[in-house]
C-alpha cells in the first residue's frame, strides 16, 4: 500500500512566504530603473554643459566684438550686429533650435545673453523633455585711453639681419591693430623716439627757450669741432644728453642746467622723433623713415621717450594729466652702450642706463615699460630696467619681432570682459 503525506494548507502558505530564493533578482529589478535614470540624467547634463561652454564662448567674442563699436551706435544697431556675429560663429548639432540673442545698452557696458534649449535623450522618460541653457557677457564699451611711447634703436647695427626691416614691420602692425580697437578719436596716441648717441627733435625748435646752447661735449672721440656747440642757424635738430644728474631724467626743462643740449649731429640720417600725438598715420610714417645709422645710447632714449609722456615736457604737450589714461613706453635695442657725451666706457653708460631705469620706475611709476633686446644687448639690465620681468622681451631673430609687440598689445589692450 502506498501511503500519500497529507499537506495542511497553512504549512505551505507559511514556507512560501519565508521562502527568500527570488528577493536579489526582484530587488534588481526595482533598483536598475532609478540606477539607469541617474545615469542618464549624468548623460544629459554633460551634453548640457559642453553645448553651453561652447555658447559662452560666442557670446564672449561677440560681447567683444561689440565692443568695438561707436558709443553712439545704438541698441537696434547693436542687436543686429550681435544677432549676425553670433549666427555666423555658432554652428550646433544637439540644439534643435536657434538660440535667442539679447543685447542690453548701458552706459559703460554690454551685455549679450544667449538662450536655448537643449533636448533630453534619457530624462525625457521621465518626463523631462529638455534643459534650459543659458550664457551672459559683459564687456566695457569704453576703451581705455591709451598712450604708447616707441622708443626705438635706429642705430649701424640695426641694419644687420634684417632687424630694421622687422621693425618697421611690427610697428606697421602695431599701429594697424591700434586703429582697429579706437572708439574715440584721441583713444590712442603715440610718439615716437629713434636714437642712437642723439636724440633729433624738428630744428625749427631752434628758437624755443628749453634749449641752451653753451655746452662743449666732452668725449674725446669726437673731433674738437664736433665737440663745439652749433649755431643756431647751422643746427640739424640733435639733442646730446643733459648735465648730470637731469640726462637719467624725463622731468621738464625748467631752469638752464634742466634744458635740452643743442649739438651737432655726429652721424647724418637720424630720424627725427615725434611728440605725443593722436595722428597715428605720423607716427607710422616717422617709422617707415627710420635709418640705421651710428652708435648707441640707450639713456637719451629713454629720457627723452618717457618725456612724451609728461604734459609739462615740450614733447608731451599732447600728453594728458587725466588718472585714466595709461601710459605704457616700449624700450627697444640691439646692442651694448658704446657712447654718450662723455665717455665711449660701456660700464660706465650702463650704469647711467640703470640709474634712468631706477628713477623711471619709481618717480614716473603710472608709465609701464616694456623692454625689447634684439639678439644683442645686456639681457640683465634690460630686463631690470623693464617694470617687471614678465614685461622683458628676449628675441632671438628679427623675425620674432611681430610676435613680440603683438604680445605686448595683448597685454595693453584696452578692452576686456568684466563678467
Amino acid at each position: 500500500m502506498i501511503h500519500v503525506p497529507f499537506f495542511h494548507t497553512s504549512s505551505v502558505l507559511k514556507r512560501f512566504s519565508a521562502d527568500t530564493r527570488g528577493n536579489v533578482a526582484m530587488l534588481f529589478a526595482f533598483c536598475a530603473i532609478p540606477v539607469i535614470m541617474v545615469a542618464g540624467a549624468a548623460m544629459d547634463f554633460s551634453r548640457a554643459l559642453a553645448e553651453k561652454e561652447r555658447m559662452q564662448s560666442v557670446v564672449d567674442s561677440t560681447a567683444l566684438a561689440l565692443a568695438k563699436e561707436p558709443k553712439s551706435a545704438s541698441q537696434a544697431v547693436l542687436q543686429a550686429k550681435a544677432e549676425s556675429y553670433f549666427r555666423g560663429s555658432f554652428q550646433s548639432a544637439t540644439l534643435t533650435t536657434s538660440p535667442v540673442i539679447t543685447v542690453t545698452k548701458g552706459a559703460s557696458t554690454v551685455r549679450v545673453e544667449a538662450a536655448a534649449a537643449i533636448p533630453t535623450i534619457m530624462m525625457s522618460i521621465a518626463g523631462v523633455d529638455s534643459m534650459r541653457l543659458h550664457a551672459s557677457s559683459d564687456v566695457r564699451n569704453e576703451q581705455k585711453k591709451l598712450e604708447i611711447a616707441l622708443i626705438l634703436d635706429n642705430t649701424g647695427s640695426m641694419a644687420d639681419a634684417g632687424k630694421m626691416t622687422a621693425l618697421k614691420a611690427a610697428v606697421n602692425d602695431l599701429i594697424t591693430k591700434l586703429q582697429a580697437n579706437i572708439v574715440d578719436p584721441g583713444d590712442v596716441k603715440m610718439s615716437i623716439v629713434p636714437f642712437n648717441t642723439e636724440v633729433r627733435v624738428d630744428r625749427n625748435n631752434f628758437n624755443a627757450n628749453w634749449l641752451r646752447w653753451d655746452v662743449t661735449l666732452e668725449n674725446p672721440s669726437y673731433s674738437w669741432l664736433s665737440r663745439q656747440p652749433p649755431s643756431s642757424l647751422a643746427w640739424q635738430g640733435c639733442i646730446a644728453d643733459r648735465d648730470h644728474p637731469y640726462d637719467i631724467s624725463s622731468e621738464a626743462p625748467r631752469d638752464h642746467f634742466r634744458r635740452y643740449v643743442a649739438a651737432q649731429c655726429h652721424f647724418s640720417g637720424l630720424t627725427e622723433m615725434l611728440p605725443m600725438s593722436a595722428n597715428l598715420e605720423a607716427v607710422r610714417t616717422r617709422a617707415n623713415a627710420m635709418t640705421p645709422t651710428g652708435n648707441t645710447n640707450v639713456t637719451i632714449g629713454l629720457a627723452m621717450g618717457l618725456a612724451t609722456l609728461r604734459p609739462d615736457s615740450p614733447f608731451g604737450t599732447a600728453s594728458s594729466n587725466d588718472p585714466g589714461v595709461q601710459k605704457f613706453a616700449i624700450l627697444l635695442t640691439d646692442g651694448d652702450n658704446t657712447q654718450n657725451r662723455w665717455t665711449n666706457n660701456v660700464a660706465q653708460i650702463d650704469s647711467q642706463l640703470s640709474a634712468a631705469c631706477t628713477q623711471a620706475k619709481t618717480a614716473t611709476s603710472a608709465i609701464k615699460i616694456f623692454t625689447v633686446r634684439v639678439i644683442a644687448g645686456n639681457a640683465a639690465l634690460l630686463r631690470s630696467c623693464a617694470t617687471n620681468p614678465s614685461m622683458y622681451y628676449d628675441v632671438k631673430n628679427a623675425g620674432e619681432l611681430q610676435s613680440a609687440f603683438k604680445n605686448i598689445l595683448e597685454t595693453i589692450d584696452g578692452i576686456r570682459i568684466v563678467s
